[in-house]
């Protein structure tokens, strides 16, 4: 089975936020389905702010010894993530719950190259690290280009073939909709023959991501006037015949954002 963090699924997260950001883009009757998701991707480098919602479903098993033996299932219902981005001040605000996980809560902040971090496991005051030293990603925007690099690289390795779907309505807008579908095979051979996703261990548990005999189907929807990202849909297939959705919608792009590192006396010594 499937084993997963909160930190993995935000970190996963973040590598979609570096994709999605955009800052005025043109109007765009793209057809081709790999020139619709180049287009949201070039779009990401001249970004100031966005905010993401993310809600997931499904049932992982929680390896909480992080030993890679045995586990707990755990129902994602209910788990949500609420993240303000500040692409030119480098800083990130994100708060999430995932009540199947022993109504585990929290917020975190990255803020000139501060992370800090509070759950409802580490008490009620903020605990501080660099995020030189943090598995917390921080939507730092010298890294975007690298993440703009690696989505063309995606797109130009076999068997990423995305396809192009109905046209929808997305928050009143219309969307284009691409879909790519990597079977266990193909999912396994991007991730260069292992079946180990390599993501930094994060909070609150350190859990290997197992992806034996999982595939993986993704729907990007892309505003149709504005080439932007407006949601990403991942369905994680498990081995074991169960299923993750995850879904991020993307709003408020380029908006007023203001984000502060905690005062002090909520911050841990």
């Amino acid at each position: 089975m499937t084993r997963i963090t909160f930190g993995r699924l935000a970190a996963l997260a973040a590598t979609a936020l570096l994709v999605a950001c955009n800052a005025n883009p043109g109007p765009s009757a793209l057809t081709d389905p790999k020139e619709i998701l180049k287009a949201a991707a070039a779009n990401a480098a001249t970004a100031t702010s966005f905010h993401l919602d993310l809600t997931a479903d499904g049932t992982i098993t929680v390896d909480v010894t992080g030993t890679g033996v045995g586990g707990a299932p755990i129902k994602l219902t209910g788990t949500t993530a609420a993240v303000d981005v500040d692409t030119a001040g480098r800083a990130t605000k994100a708060t999430f719950a995932i009540p199947g996980l022993l109504g585990l809560a929290g917020e975190i902040i990255v803020k000139d190259g501060t992370a800090y971090y509070k759950t409802t496991l580490t008490g009620p005051q903020y605990k501080k690290q660099t995020t030189a030293n943090s598995p917390i990603p921080s939507p730092d925007p010298s890294a975007i280009p690298e993440m703009l690099k690696g989505l063309d690289d995606l797109l130009a390795k076999p068997g990423v073939d995305p396809a192009k779907g109905a046209d929808v309505d997305c928050g009143g807008k219309s969307c284009a909709t691409v879909t790519i579908q990597l079977t266990p095979e193909e999912l396994k051979a991007l991730n260069g023959g292992s079946d180990n996703v390599p993501i930094p261990s994060a909070l609150p548990v350190p859990v290997p991501l197992d992806l034996t005999g999982a595939s993986l189907d993704l729907t990007f929807r892309v505003e149709r006037d504005t080439n932007r990202l407006a949601g990403l849909t991942a369905i994680l297939g498990l081995a074991d015949g169960g299923k993750v959705t995850t879904d991020l919608t993307f709003s408020n792009w380029n908006g007023a954002v203001a984000i502060s590192a905690p005062p002090a006396d909520q911050v841990a010594p």
